[in-house]
C-alpha cells in the first residue's frame, strides 16, 4: 500500500521543530498504517511509519522517496522494522528515518516549487504462523517494492549529428556558393575548394566582413595566399564540425593551424590547438609553444608555458635553451613576467 505526505515548505520552515504532517490512514497485511513527517526537525526533514492498530511481531518495509517534478528522484530510504503492540501511554510505534532529507536540498527544490509531496510504500511480510517475527537477515533479501519502479514518460534522443551531416555537405560540395582557389604547394593551383558563404559567415567574423561586406557574384572565387592548403583544409573542416580534424599531430601543423584560428577569430579552435600543443610540450619545444601564445594572442596558452617555465628545476633547463634565450631577447614582456613570477 501506498500514499502521499503532502506539505508547503515556505508555509512549515517558520513553525516549531516538533510541527508534524500526517498521510492518511491506510491498511496493509491486516494492520493500519500512516506516515508522519517533521519538515523542521532540525537539520533534515525526519519521516516515520505508524503502526496504528494493536498487532505483535508484525514484520513491515517501508520505502520512501522524494521526486523532483514527478521525474527525477532526489532522496530514497528503505527499511525492515518488526513493529510490536503500543507502548503504556497509548502511542503508537513508529520507526523510520530522522535524518530522510537535509534542509538545504527541500529549500534548493522549494525555490522553484514550495509544494512537497514524499511518495510512501508499505509491506507487511507474511510470517509462518509461529508468532514469532520474520527473519530478514538484510534489507537486500526483501523483494523490491513495485511501486518506486517508474517509468520514466520520455523517448531517448539520439546524440547530434549535425556535424556529420555538414561534413558530408562539405564533402560533396553540395549547394555550395563560394570557391577557395590555393597553391598546390609544389608550384601549381589546387583545385578550387567548394563552401557554403552562411556557414563561414555564421562561424567566422573575419569569414563574414569578407563575404558579407561586400556584393559577391553566386559562385564567386576567392584566392587566399595567407595560409597553406593543408592549414586551409583543417580549419575549413572544424567550421563544419567544431572539432579538430583526426590525425592532426604534427607541431608545426598545429601551430600553422592555431595561427590561422587567431586571424579567423575562431576561438575554439585556438584554444583546441593550444591544448593540444600544452599536452606534448617538453623542455625542448616550450619556448616554441611561448613565442606562438605571445605571437598569436593566446594568453591561457601563454600561462601555462610560464607555469612550466617556473615550476621546481624547468627553469633551470630550459633557460639553457637556445631558443629560450633568443625568445627572451625579442620579448620583454616575457621576460618581464618570468622575473616577476621567479622573484628576481
Amino acid at each position: 500500500m501506498s500514499g502521499l505526505v503532502e506539505f508547503d515548505y515556505q508555509s512549515t520552515s517558520s513553525l516549531p521543530d516538533d510541527y508534524a504532517v500526517f498521510s492518511d490512514v491506510v491498511s496493509a497485511g491486516g494492520h493500519d498504517w500512516r506516515v508522519t513527517c517533521f519538515p523542521n526537525d532540525s537539520d533534515f526533514a525526519a519521516l516515520y511509519l505508524e503502526l496504528m492498530s494493536e498487532a505483535q511481531n508484525v514484520t513491515a518495509v517501508f520505502e520512501a522517496a522524494y521526486f523532483v517534478d514527478n521525474e527525477n528522484e532526489l532522496m530514497r530510504r528503505r527499511i525492515v522494522h518488526v513493529f510490536n503492540l503500543p507502548i503504556d501511554d497509548g502511542e503508537f510505534p513508529m520507526w523510520g528515518f530522522p535524518r530522510f532529507i537535509h534542509q538545504s536540498d527541500l529549500a534548493l527544490v522549494a525555490a522553484t516549487s514550495s509544494h512537497i509531496s514524499i511518495m510512501w510504500a508499505v509491506v507487511v511480510v507474511d510470517d509462518d504462523g509461529s508468532g514469532e517475527p520474520v527473519s530478514i537477515r538484510s534489507i537486500a533479501d526483501v523483494p523490491q517494492l513495485p511501486w518506486l519502479t517508474r517509468k520514466k514518460r520520455t523517448i531517448p534522443v539520439p546524440p547530434s549529428d549535425m556535424a556529420d551531416h555538414l561534413c558530408r555537405m562539405l564533402d560533396s560540395a553540395a549547394l555550395t556558393d563560394v570557391s577557395f582557389v590555393m597553391n598546390d604547394g609544389h608550384g601549381g593551383q589546387a583545385p578550387p575548394m567548394r563552401a557554403h558563404r552562411a556557414i563561414l559567415a555564421a562561424r567566422s567574423p573575419a569569414f563574414e566582413a569578407a563575404l558579407c561586406g561586400q556584393l559577391l557574384e553566386a559562385n564567386a572565387h576567392i584566392t587566399v595566399t595567407d595560409m597553406d592548403i593543408d592549414t586551409f583544409k583543417a580549419m575549413l573542416r572544424f567550421i563544419y564540425t567544431d572539432d579538430l580534424p583526426t590525425g592532426l599531430d604534427d607541431d608545426k601543423a598545429i601551430r600553422s593551424l592555431l595561427a590561422a584560428a587567431d586571424k579567423y577569430g575562431l576561438d575554439r579552435l585556438k584554444l583546441l590547438c593550444a591544448k593540444r600543443m600544452l599536452d606534448k610540450m617538453s623542455v625542448g619545444t616550450v619556448p616554441g609553444v611561448l613565442d606562438c601564445a605571445e605571437t598569436y594572442n593566446c594568453p591561457e596558452l601563454k600561462t601555462k608555458c610560464i607555469d612550466y617555465v617556473v615550476d621546481g628545476e624547468n627553469f633551470k633547463k630550459v633557460a639553457l635553451t637556445e631558443g629560450f634565450m633568443e625568445l627572451l631577447a625579442r620579448s620583454p614582456s616575457i621576460l618581464a613576467e618570468v622575473r616577476k613570477r621567479l622573484a628576481i
